[in-house]
């Protein structure tokens, strides 16, 4: 009886071994084949700005430069931002990227110009972290030839600041 068991035991063994031995060693493999996906998952930072324990924003980032270099292979750096406001109680024309009280910079300068990305982009549905309640924006800086990292910073007025930094094209 016992070697019955260890016979059956043995044999689960191995085909488990056979068939942990065929598969794929990629973690990303579980999001399918969407290399575009893959490849912002690289270029992606996450950050919280947050005040006495409680979080006041949540900012994520995508370099797209980096991530698309094909697409987006300009004179700018170009970022896919995603931004959500804990209670931003402002006017809708005046929240998310728009919040006065909010500041984003990268190595210190002003962005040049900013789109909103709706789920009607073709980017939309290869946003690497989605935050539904965020919204996402392309944004623009002029380009930058000497540094060897990008700085973005995030900044609220009392709240603080958050910096993301990606190496330079």
């Amino acid at each position: 009886m016992i070697k019955k068991h260890l016979k059956t035991f043995g044999s689960i063994t191995i085909a488990t071994t056979l068939l942990l031995g065929c598969s794929s060693k990629s973690a990303l493999s579980v999001f399918g084949e969407d290399s575009l996906y893959e490849r912002g998952l690289e270029y992606t930072k996450v950050a919280d700005i947050i005040n006495s324990l409680e979080t006041k924003a949540i900012v994520n980032v995508t370099y797209l430069n980096s991530s698309h270099s094909s697409k987006w292979d300009n004179k700018n750096e170009n970022f896919l931002v995603g931004i959500y406001i804990v209670n931003d109680n402002e006017e809708d024309e005046k929240k998310f990227i728009n919040n006065e009280k909010y500041h984003l910079t990268l190595n210190n300068k002003n962005m040049t110009s900013y789109s909103e990305l709706t789920s009607k982009n073709d980017l939309w549905g290869h946003i690497p972290i989605k935050n539904p309640h965020a919204k996402y924006y392309i944004v623009s800086f002029d380009k930058y030839k000497s540094p060897s990292t990008l700085s973005m910073k995030y900044k609220h007025t009392t709240f603080g600041a958050v910096t993301l930094s990606f190496p330079s094209e």
